[in-house]
């Protein structure tokens, strides 16, 4: 067994703990085990991964996993070779992760098979990918290297008051101390089964992780997005949990699931965090636990982890006021109330929570002006920092710290932290709207923000239509921070200085055009059972087949709810909820699911051949906005007999699958298909119109991968960043335009089949958003175009640089985009002719 120096790092107690308790079960999820030698050995062998593909360059790692296992697994790789992880949700959108993954700059992504492809899609130039499946878990007799406390252990991205996520920092040292304070309090011992309901890119799991494991406990793995809170008590029961650990939400809706009179048994403590604890919560621990359970509520901050813990007995003494106090803070940290002119404030007074400790974060990532307003040295403690939380509370007489709410723009959304600029800034960004600001509702019970309500000003080209921007939202923020509710308005009030008047925002009440939604009823039997599902959870009559189940106050904890009901009715899962929650959407993904099932592996293919003679390079020719593949014989006739054509068609056409979310994923998959009857260059790429984005993402993959490219040959690509109107984007105007292109024979594709005619509709909406949220990177390659006179006239420069950074020729070959299409110009013949010829030449240097 290999150790690491360092007493004060992850890996070198990790590495005693495995030498003490080598049998003992350290982590479980479902029905996978590991024992605390494994995870040292497993975590060996992925420390020894990520220097190899580091390559002595320093830098950050990031991890991107479902399994709970294989992520414990690799943050412990990370830690014991002096890296820092980076924790990514799978569950967040695209968008998110990508800007993530770029403002981090990591070395290498850590991720497992089922997430291979995405990563691929995601990960930057420059950063490696490790599967972690795939690695041999040997114990070598080669040394990590040595791991300082002042080492930093992670980065956390949270939300951020600029528009976008803010890295926070920690060292191994720190992040040892808060563990340790987190397990003092609750008497953490090798004999104790902890829960793990968080996703590991949420801070609170760290308490789980090292506060357990590192204690010699078995932390035990639930996935809450898959299973829910119904099957949570009996999980609690069969893993035997002592420990559970959870946000007041989550433990509220459990305990109230339960029986008159059902324990659990086995917990000999509760802890919950994140958001206000009341006395009815006291009520339902003593009226399901056993006398012996304590319950404790706490305090924490990404920033400095453990602020403040309360215990509280089943003989334990009522809470005057309902609330419960956050408690006593750990030794070797101290907490102090601050007024807004920055002095002491007394016994209990309200002002700003600030902690003071050598513990606090070393601060954010690149942000010197947020390190400059959140940290400062403790003039009365050497070493010493302290940390401005943006929390509001007080201490009473007796040196209890209250939690009070969040100051400013931030609210607490579900145990999250949320920073309501940032989802003002994703509001902002989506079309039409012209000025945005979002307020946190309280629930039933008072100072419990539960809710985000969008406020927003509407341009004259927008829609007032709330299921499409929640759907916009929902492809750049994760799910907790999307609101549920969207008045809309000429315009935002604004106080005298012109900020946004948020006090008056408060006070409107909806007009009943905010109340108003057209109520069509369910068509089919599915729909109905959709519906009352709906009913059932929300407690909302009646429900339409076009009503969203978020915007009639679903949120991430009734959603999961929602898919074990779902499952439970048809017999299928349904994911990516947060893309489709209507209930003819939920019900057109059962279909989808149940004709996958029953159909196996009957799948249309992406890639077709069109023209199989001939010799030379073929042509893979990327599909328009539509996803079809047709190509006019008149167009074949131009290539010439000689020359293979290979056409791809969008993944989902069949209705057995789901289309792509982003171009990257179109790109990643379409490269793949291609080197299965291709596997070496030189390539020849083509596309037509918006199929260019993906073309030119796939180029630039083979030649980042050693590949030969030949010039791309693109057929009116966009000339300028534009975005299909929200009208044309109907299933009614799709359809329209599908069956107009089939009757000028311009695609070949049986419309009138409802089955194909629904995957269709659903491909192009799918391939709309996904050019809709692309950042195009630059492309150095040759490229020539043939483009429409429409598209020259109105075409933007500055994005053609961008986009195009080596050779690009362009040639004007018709007046409409809808005449170039039609191919039988002389003007385009020759053109085209040329082009060809120029490639040709090109493959023979190859």
């Amino acid at each position: 067994m290999t150790t690491v120096a360092g007493p004060k790092s992850i890996g070198f107690r990790l590495a005693k703990i495995a030498d003490r308790l080598p049998g003992k079960i350290a982590i479980a999820e479902r029905e996978a085990r590991l024992s605390f030698a494994q995870l040292h050995t497993h975590s060996t062998a992925i420390g020894r991964s990520i220097m190899a593909a580091a390559k002595d360059r320093p830098g950050l790692v990031c991890l991107l996993f479902e399994s709970k296992i294989a992520a414990v697994k690799a943050i412990f790789g990370a830690g014991g070779c002096g890296r820092a992880y980076v924790p990514l949700d799978a569950g967040d959108p695209d968008e998110r992760l990508r800007f993530i993954l770029q403002d981090s700059e990591p070395v290498a992504l850590l991720t497992e098979g089922m997430l291979l492809e995405r990563a691929q899609a995601l990960v930057p130039a420059g950063c490696s990918i490790i599967d972690v499946e795939r690695l041999e878990a040997r114990d070598d007799a080669s040394p990590l290297p040595d791991v300082y406390p002042d080492t930093p252990a992670y980065l956390f991205y949270t939300s951020g008051s600029t528009g976008q996520p803010k890295g926070v920092g920690q060292t191994h040292e720190n992040l040892l101390f808060f563990a340790d304070a987190y397990a003092k309090t609750l008497q953490v011992r090798e004999t104790d089964r902890l829960s793990l309901l968080y996703s590991l890119s949420f801070s609170a799991a760290n308490m789980d992780i090292f506060g357990g494991i590192l204690n010699g406990a078995t932390l035990c793995g639930y996935g809450l997005r898959r299973d829910g809170i119904a099957l949570l008590a009996h999980w609690l029961d069969r893993e035997r949990i002592t420990l559970l650990h959870a946000v007041p939400t989550v433990f509220r809706e459990l305990m109230n699931s339960l029986a008159l009179g059902r324990k659990l048994l086995h917990l000999r403590a509760i802890d919950l965090g994140g958001e206000s604890v009341f006395d009815s919560d006291v009520e339902l621990f003593r009226r399901h636990t056993q006398e012996n359970c304590v319950l404790v509520n706490h305090l924490a901050a990404t920033e400095a982890s453990v602020i403040a813990q309360h215990v509280v007995e089943h003989r334990s003494p009522r809470v005057s006021g309902g609330i419960l106090p956050v408690g006593q803070t750990p030794q070797g940290l101290r907490v102090l109330i601050r007024r807004d002119d920055g002095s002491a404030a007394d016994s209990n007074e309200v002002g700003e929570i600030v902690v003071s400790s050598p513990h606090v974060s070393p601060g954010y990532w690149r942000r010197p002006e947020l390190n400059a307003a959140a940290f400062s040295a403790d003039p009365f403690a050497p070493g010493w920092r302290r940390y401005c939380t943006g929390d509001v509370g007080r201490i009473d007489q007796e040196g209890n710290l209250h939690f009070l709410g969040r100051k400013g723009t931030r609210a607490k959304i579900r145990g999250h932290s949320v920073d309501l600029a940032e989802v003002e800034a994703a509001l902002c960004a989506c079309p039409g709207v012209t000025k945005a600001a979002v307020l946190a509702s309280s629930g039933a019970l008072p100072a419990v923000p539960e809710r985000l309500v969008a406020y927003l000003a509407i341009g004259e080209d927008g829609q007032r239509v709330p299921l499409l921007i929640r759907r916009q939202l929902a492809t750049r923020l994760p799910s907790y921070m999307l609101p549920t509710r969207f008045l809309f308005m000429d315009a935002l009030p604004l106080t005298a200085s012109g900020k946004i008047d948020r006090q008056a925002l408060a006070a409107i009440e909806p007009s009943p055009a905010d109340e108003l939604r057209t109520i069509e009823q369910p068509r089919d039997e599915m729909e109905q059972t959709v519906a009352r599902i709906f009913q059932q959870l929300l407690d909302h009559a009646p429900i339409g087949r076009g009503d969203d189940f978020f915007l009639l106050g679903g949120d991430s904890l009734s959603v999961a709810e929602l898919q074990i009901r779902l499952r439970d009715a048809f017999g299928v899962s349904v994911s990516n909820i947060h893309e489709e929650a209507t209930v003819a959407g939920i019900a057109a993904g059962i279909r989808r699911q149940r004709a996958a099932a029953s159909a196996g592996e009957r799948s249309l293919s992406v890639l077709l051949p069109l023209r199989n003679t001939g010799g030379g390079a073929p042509l893979f020719l990327v599909h328009g906005r539509l996803g079809q593949a047709f190509v006019s014989p008149h167009f074949l006739d131009l290539l010439g007999d000689e020359q293979p054509v290979w056409a791809f068609q969008a993944r989902g056409l069949d209705g057995l699958q789901d289309p792509h979310a982003t171009i990257e994923q179109m790109a990643a998959d379409y490269v793949n298909e291609m080197r299965k009857r291709r596997p070496e260059g030189p390539y020849f790429l083509g596309a037509l119109c918006a199929g260019a984005l993906i073309a030119i993402v796939m180029a630039r993959s083979l030649r980042e991968a050693g590949e030969s490219v030949l010039p791309l040959l693109l057929i009116d690509p966009p000339e300028r960043p534009f975005v299909m109107a929200d009208s044309r984007m109907s299933e009614e105007a799709l359809l329209a335009r599908l069956k107009l292109r089939r009757a000028l024979g311009r695609i070949d594709a049986p419309i009138d089949d409802p089955v194909y005619a629904n995957a269709s509709v659903r491909v192009a909406t799918a391939f709309e958003h996904a050019i809709r949220r692309h950042q195009p990177r630059p492309y150095d390659g040759t490229a020539y175009l043939l483009s429409s006179r429409d598209r020259t006239m109105n075409s933007d420069p500055s994005y053609l640089q961008k986009i195009f950074t080596g050779k690009v020729e362009r040639f004007e070959v018709a007046t409409t985009h809808t005449q170039l299409l039609d191919a039988r110009s002389p003007v385009f013949a020759g053109h085209l002719a040329r082009c060809l010829g120029m490639i040709r030449e090109a493959a023979k240097v190859c």
